[in-house]
């Protein structure tokens, strides 16, 4: 009866210890698990944020052109301007009977100075904006490329499931060091037998 109690207190405690053993490999796993998921997280809100700096050069760069559009639109609107100024002035000039010597030239040359001032101006203004927007765009193509740089290789996919089998696959192998360690796992046979 003494050795049907020992057997059953060995087996209570072999019990015991292959279920604790059980428990630390599962605590490993869901540790492991968890670690995958928040790398895959990490990596997912970097490739995000790498897209978004991208689109926005995108933007900035469309937004540039545009700008450019704009002033040459702009430039030679005020250049047109200027012409009827000036036909303006000049059929003024003649109903008046000038010659169009002296003061009456002095006056159409300078309403076409300061139109084709104008119209200079409105080409700059587009060109400072349509530079300020390529800087932009550069930045956000940089940030694209230093977020692209950060990520580290292995989550230049992102795939949650082999995370997952990562972790399984770590689980079972902590289990079985476990279980070797304390001396669970049965011996091996030799194959004559």
């Amino acid at each position: 009866m003494c050795e049907l109690t020992a057997a059953l207190m060995m087996g209570v405690s072999g019990a015991r210890t292959v279920l604790g053993a059980a428990q630390e490999a599962q605590q490993a796993q869901i540790q492991a698990a968890q670690q995958s998921h928040r790398a895959w997280q990490a990596s997912y809100h970097t490739a995000y944020q790498t897209a978004q700096a991208r689109n926005a050069a995108a933007v900035s760069e469309y937004n540039a052109q545009d700008a450019e559009r704009r002033g040459a639109v702009e430039e030679e609107r005020q250049r047109r301007k200027t012409s009827l100024l000036q036909g303006s002035l000049l059929a003024r000039l003649a109903a008046q009977g000038s010659d169009l010597e002296g003061s009456p030239l002095d006056i159409l040359g300078d309403a076409a100075a300061l139109g084709e001032q104008d119209a200079l101006a409105t080409r700059y203004q587009a060109a400072r904006e349509a530079w300020a927007q390529r800087i932009q765009a550069a930045n956000r193509t940089a940030e694209a490329d230093f977020l692209t740089a950060s990520m580290p290789p292995w989550t230049a996919g992102p795939d949650p499931g082999l995370g997952i089998a990562r972790s399984l696959l770590g689980g079972a192998t902590d289990l079985f060091g476990i279980a070797e360690k304390r001396n669970l796992l049965p011996a091996p046979r030799p194959p004559w037998r």
